[in-house]
């Protein structure tokens, strides 16, 4: 479905020449003439986006601007202004107010064009962050703090029932209590851990995306921790000794934290999804310009469909294999791999069963006064 752009512009030779190259490239256009035409139209258009002259009668861009960034339905929709090549306080007035982004005139149709593109391409990431962070908070997260909450209240009542009776329960049964308790309060802990990552790492995406990033100092990750993290996921799945690792580098030097919680998700997924007995490799090493990773399962892998949405918080088949969490590991890797400039990867094993994940992350260099390389 074309995008639909509402083009307020009082110049008649501009908005001839704009609303050609607009229609011409697909999109559909809602052409106003000042800024409280295009108002008027928002009470019963909903643009994908809005372009927007500067300097028009009855209502400036700068006003319309303003009264769009009011509203909270066109929070997200992004605002291109246009003003002449010699008003550059136009186009710093203009970002200080909330534009996404401005166009010089005259104007180069192409230039156009491709800053439209980007700026619907970015709107499109962002509604999709925010459809993901309302089906979690709405359907999935419920879900996962029932449970663990439930055992905690559970242990709660019998220690209320102790404290009224005075009769205590036996050893074993104590024992029990505090196994449920410590495992429902390391589920909650983990979910919060997971869920603070990914809006970290979701608000960085964004600041990359809209040009807004300083260089970050590198987070410097050890093969003892590395290699750590790798036996707990093994111990906690109770797969020790299918665990096959192969750490060859002294350290990671990277662009972002959250390496070793990425890193946990992928190798757990690899234990989850596989049969015990069967082995799940992971091998990491230098290459000469990034840190490869890769984990290797023999489980039930996924379909070329699952494998292209993996980078969306969501679990594939839940239902049919009764699992839990919030199937947000992926995504993470996702997009810890895009901030930091990265890849990551998903394919079927040659022999047909199973799954391997490969993550290359960029090396950065660390400060001089490290002294330490990898």
């Amino acid at each position: 479905m074309p995008a639909t752009i509402l083009f307020a512009e009082d110049d008649e030779l501009v908005r001839a020449i704009a609303t050609e190259a607009l229609r011409g490239a697909g999109y559909k256009v809602k052409v106003v003439t000042d800024g409280r035409e295009a108002l008027v139209a928002l009470q019963t258009t909903r643009p994908d986006l809005i372009l927007t002259d500067v300097r028009m009668p009855n209502c400036t861009g700068f006003e319309l601007l303003q009264h769009v960034r009011k509203m909270p339905e066109f929070n997200l929709t992004p605002v291109i202004i246009m003003s002449a090549r010699t008003e550059s306080a136009d186009q710093r007035m203009g970002m200080s107010l909330g534009a996404d982004d401005y166009v010089t005139k005259p104007f180069d149709p192409t230039d156009l064009l491709k800053t439209i593109e980007i700026r619907l391409s970015r709107a499109s990431v962002m509604s999709g962050i925010i459809g993901q962070q309302q089906r979690v908070l709405t359907r999935v997260l419920p879900h996962e703090l029932r449970a663990p909450l439930t055992e905690v209240m559970g242990c709660a009542e019998m220690l209320l029932q102790v404290g009224k009776t005075g009769e205590v329960p036996g050893v074993t049964e104590l024992v029990e209590h505090g196994r449920s308790l410590r495992r429902s309060a390391q589920r909650l802990a983990r979910l919060v851990e997971d869920l603070t990552l990914w809006a970290d790492l979701e608000s960085g995406r964004v600041t990359v995306q809209s040009g807004r990033a300083t260089p970050a100092r590198p987070t410097i990750y050890r093969d003892a921790e590395i290699e750590e993290v790798l036996r707990r996921c093994a111990a906690d799945l109770g797969r020790e000794s299918d665990l096959r690792m192969s750490v060859d580098v002294r350290m990671m030097e990277v662009g972002s934290a959250g390496l070793l919680q990425v890193l946990a998700h992928v190798v757990e997924n690899g234990f989850k999804y596989s049969l015990p007995g069967t082995p799940v490799v992971v091998a990491i090493n230098a290459l000469f310009t990034h840190y490869r990773v890769v984990v290797v399962d023999h489980g039930r892998g996924m379909t070329d469909e699952e494998i292209g949405q993996a980078g969306w918080v969501r679990q594939f088949r839940r239902e049919e294999f009764a699992q839990q969490g919030l199937g947000i590991g992926l995504a993470l890797t996702h997009t810890f791999a895009g901030l930091v400039g990265g890849e990551f990867t998903l394919v079927r094993n040659p022999d047909g069963v199973g799954l391997s994940a490969r993550l290359m992350v960029p090396r950065v260099t660390v400060c001089a006064e490290s002294g330490d390389s990898a």
